[in-house]
Formats: structure tokens, sequence, C-alpha cells
């Protein structure tokens, strides 16, 4: 069971969805790193078997494939370190759903994070887009919480795991929230700005 303790949950509110981005998202970075990673040993096999008289061409005093190791080596130093902020910012944005609010925590960077609040009863609408073939058959898209405040933002998530039942969870709490007598909506409310 996750700790959710750096979110602040009241006692009686519980996480019920995480919604993250789709696994698709990072496998698509990573295999562009692992592309980066390869691109070049490609261009010296290439240049050593197509054009062997570049190397002769070049005036590098030294020993040429240890240079090329040594450079070689920080490009992948570099791969590395963008696959690990990579892979932070994906595990890292989310949107956890509880009883009473959806709580945004954006990764901006590797030390700068922006967690938002959104209770459901300031909800308006949520929206969701899937477009093409890829997106329908992995079951993954856009969604959109549309406020009715006007201080405070509309929620948006690209490339969200499961859309639909991030919207059908969104509405149960939204509508859970409406049906509930104003006395004790109220009530809680008071409670949170305790």
């Amino acid at each position: 069971m996750a700790s959710y303790d750096a979110l602040h949950l009241d006692q009686d509110e519980h996480v019920i969805l995480e919604v993250r981005k789709h696994w698709i998202v990072f496998v698509g970075h990573a295999m562009s790193l692992l592309f980066g990673a390869v691109v070049p040993f490609v261009v010296l096999i290439l240049i050593a078997r197509f054009a062997p008289h570049v190397f002769d061409s070049l005036v590098i005093p030294g020993n040429v494939p240890a240079l090329f190791l040594f450079f070689y080596s920080l490009w992948l130093l570099f791969l590395w370190i963008t696959f690990f902020l990579d892979w932070t910012k994906y595990f890292l944005n989310v949107w956890y759903v509880t009883e009473k609010r959806i709580i945004d925590v954006d990764q901006k960077r590797l030390f700068d994070r922006e967690i938002t609040n959104l209770r459901f009863d300031k909800i308006q609408d949520v929206t969701l887009d899937v477009h093409g073939f890829l997106q329908t058959m992995l079951n993954f898209g856009s969604v959109k919480v549309q406020t009715a405040a006007e201080d405070s933002g509309d929620f948006f998530m690209t490339m969200v795991q499961n859309p639909d039942e991030v919207r059908r969870v969104i509405f149960s709490q939204h509508n859970e929230i409406g049906d509930r007598p104003l006395g004790r909506r109220m009530s809680q409310v008071g409670m949170e700005n305790k």
C-alpha cells in the first residue's frame, strides 16, 4: 500500500484512484534515447565502411578510438541522465482522486513540484479526448476537468490511462457530493477551512 503522507489527507479521506500517463509515453521516450545511443556506432561503422579516408584526413593527435570512446561515454552519461529525468517526471506526475477532491501533483523539473487541489463541488464538467487508432486500441487520451470557480484554473492531463474510468470516478464522486444534504456539505466545508 502506498504512503500518501505528503498529500496531507484528512483523517476520513482516502485515495480512490491514482491517474498517471499511459506507459506508452515513457516507452516512446526510452526508445528515442536507445536510438540516440546506437546512432554514434552506426555513423562510425558507415564512415569506416564507405569513407575510410575521412579518418586519415583527420589531424587528431592521439588514439582516435580512445577519443571516440571518451566522447561516446559522455554521450551515454547524458542519455542516462535524460532517461532518469524522464522516468522521474513520468512517475511523479499524477492525479489523486479522493472522496473529497482531486489532487494534481505536477513535477515540472527535478526539484520543482506544484500541488493543486480541486474540490468536487467546484467541478463544472469533465471532458475526455481520444484521437486515433493507437489511443483507441491502447485506451489512453486526454482528460480535462473544468471548474466553475474563477480563481482556479482547469485541470488537464494528456495521455491518461483509462480516461473513461477516470471520468466515471470523478463524476461519481462529484454526484455523491452533490447529493448530500446542504447542512452536511456546509459542515464539511467548515471543517476543511479550519
